[in-house]
């Protein structure tokens, strides 16, 4: 009787090699020493509406007490954008506070100014760090710019990159897209907010584990802002 095993192991490597294959090509290229510290978690977006910021959840993180837009009257007007907790599965949390400013005009169109936003950050772990994050919102139908985006906490900066993987088919628009965060040039981070290929809406947040737990604290309540800000990078992307 002649044995089938090699028959059965040639056909399953067959189907399961271009699962990998493509499973390596769907993501973002990362620093060895951030992929090596950190795990790939996927990014779910609960629904999406303009009232408040839509729920999140990777890894061992979720939001929680989210509040939208509040209006307040004056010729400059100040105003509380978005708000919410993130948590994570040891109790320690995270507050987001983010406020706008524009500027009326006295044309017929209403307001017309800057879409600066500030974005306040502190935790239950280090009450007194705070974090602030400025974004520079484009107007409808324009990528964010990473030259618009500034992190600090007065003492120390968190910069960004954008890093783009090979395309998923013939267009460059099939590349996996992404940014990657760095403290002192070394990888803390990275979101990944477009897969290309036929999940393309899938995204992926990785979080060094060697660096500080305030750290990952706060990159994880940066990135979550960020997808708030970036309107959950449905049409958009991230630009240099």
């Amino acid at each position: 009787m002649v044995k089938k095993y090699p028959i059965i192991v040639m056909t399953l490597t067959a189907m399961i090699l271009p699962l990998i294959l493509h499973s390596q090509k769907d993501q973002i290229p990362l620093e060895q020493i951030l992929e090596q510290a950190s795990e790939r978690h996927l990014i779910k977006i609960g629904m999406i509406t303009g009232s408040k910021p839509a729920k999140l959840k990777f890894g061992t993180y979720s939001t929680e007490n989210r509040k939208g837009v509040s209006q307040n009257e004056g010729n400059e007007v100040s105003q509380p954008l978005f708000s919410f907790d993130l948590k994570n599965n040891k109790g320690d949390s995270a507050k987001i506070e983010a406020s706008g400013k524009q500027e009326t005009s006295n044309s017929s169109e209403g307001i017309d100014g800057s879409n600066d936003i500030s974005i306040y950050i502190t935790t239950s772990l280090d009450e007194e760090d705070l974090w602030v994050l400025l974004v520079n919102r484009p107007e409808k139908d324009a990528d964010l710019s990473l030259k618009s985006i500034f992190l600090t906490n007065g003492e120390e900066e968190i910069v960004f990159k954008n890093v783009i993987g090979t395309p998923m088919g013939k267009s460059e628009n099939t590349a996996p897209k992404g940014i990657e965060a760095f403290m002192d040039d070394y990888p803390i981070g990275a979101m990944q907010y477009y897969s290309g290929g036929s999940f393309s809406y899938k995204k992926f947040i990785w979080i060094s584990e060697k660096t500080e737990t305030q750290t990952q604290l706060v990159l994880a309540a940066v990135f979550s802002s960020l997808l708030e800000v970036g309107d959950y990078f449905q049409d958009y992307g991230i630009t240099d």
